[in-house]
């Protein structure tokens, strides 16, 4: 039997429970006759270096190694796959010299580069000609309920996601200060926004509760900005939306245009009056709100499902 050694940042972190583009592959790469280990960057030195040379295979993932590491990954791995999600070339939205130095190493280094979303694959292409693919974050569309549309007072409008992209609903202020009539804001996350006279409902993120919180929106929002770092990301928040049958808002920046069928599974909208028709739209019809979110769930299904891309990332590792 092979062996593949997982290397990541901590895998239980709050901004990643559930293993996405991890653990999630895990049960597909063992059927395809892989044993899997999983470090973390806590791991020692003698450690990695260990689990380095019994690996067949080392996934390192969204990790940007120092030199040091880079060595012990090019001394003792003798197959690696990168696999990244985000704009990590990147420090703090704009060029970074460490970073990009580091993310060069890495793609030269692999012999296989998953990238999350379109934009990813181009940045990764600079330095490596083949054996690059888009993979993109994907969640288990199976263990996700369909909202039933129906008349809806009030109407919900919800975010869901973490304390470092609450900053993005800043973007859509005017509409959480002042909401459309018989609309209601919702937010899931591990903190409140901290928007000046914002009306929302907060609600405090959990993973036993997480599905149960999707279903008590009626459309989904992510807002999404024009820049490098917006366009490394990969949407999960769409991707749950529309996992669970629910029409989504977004702008028309980055991965939004690729999930979002505009009129069809949802709306791209560019400003504030374009976000207020879009959402007193979906407020005033149930049947396009079931309509959007029927093919939402299909696009869920036929692009972004588990079941679809395990199997081939076990087959892509399994090719090395």
């Amino acid at each position: 039997m092979k062996k593949i050694l997982v290397f990541a940042h901590n895998i239980r972190a709050v901004q990643n429970p559930n293993g996405y583009r991890i653990e999630q592959y895990f049960p597909y790469l063992e059927q395809a006759g892989f044993a899997v280990r999983r470090l973390t960057t806590r791991a020692g030195v003698a450690t990695l270096v260990g689990a380095l040379r019994e690996a067949d295979v080392v996934y390192v993932q969204r990790l940007l190694p120092d030199i040091g590491k880079r060595y012990l990954l090019k001394s003792f791995a003798r197959k690696i796959v990168f696999d990244f999600d985000d704009a990590i070339m990147y420090g703090s939205g704009k060029e970074s010299r460490t970073r990009r130095g580091r993310f060069r190493s890495m793609i030269r280094l692999s012999s296989a580069v998953l990238c999350g979303n379109d934009f990813l694959v181009s940045e990764a292409r600079r330095y490596k000609g083949e054996s690059v693919f888009c993979v993109p974050t994907v969640v288990d569309t199976e263990d996700y309920p369909v909202k039933e549309h129906v008349s809806a007072v009030p109407f919900a409008v919800g975010w869901m996601g973490g304390a470092a992209t609450l900053r993005y609903l800043q973007d859509v202020a005017p509409l959480l200060v002042a909401p459309p009539a018989g609309a209601v804001f919702k937010v899931v996350a591990d903190k409140r926004p901290d928007i000046a006279g914002a009306q929302v409902a907060f609600e405090k993120w959990s993973g036993e509760t997480e599905k149960r919180m999707l279903l008590g929106f009626d459309v989904g929002i992510m807002p999404a900005r024009n820049d490098v770092w917006s366009r490394g990301k990969c949407g999960l928040k769409l991707i749950q939306y529309a996992a669970c049958g629910l029409p989504s808002i977004s702008h028309p920046f980055g991965v939004s245009k690729e999930i979002i069928e505009d009129g069809v599974s949802g709306f791209l909208r560019a400003d504030i009056d374009g976000w207020r028709e879009a959402i007193e739209r979906l407020r005033d019809d149930a049947a396009l709100r079931r309509r959007m979110g029927t093919r939402a769930r299909a696009i869920a299904e036929e692009r972004y499902s588990l079941k679809h891309w395990g199997p081939r990332v076990a087959a892509i590792v399994g090719s090395l």
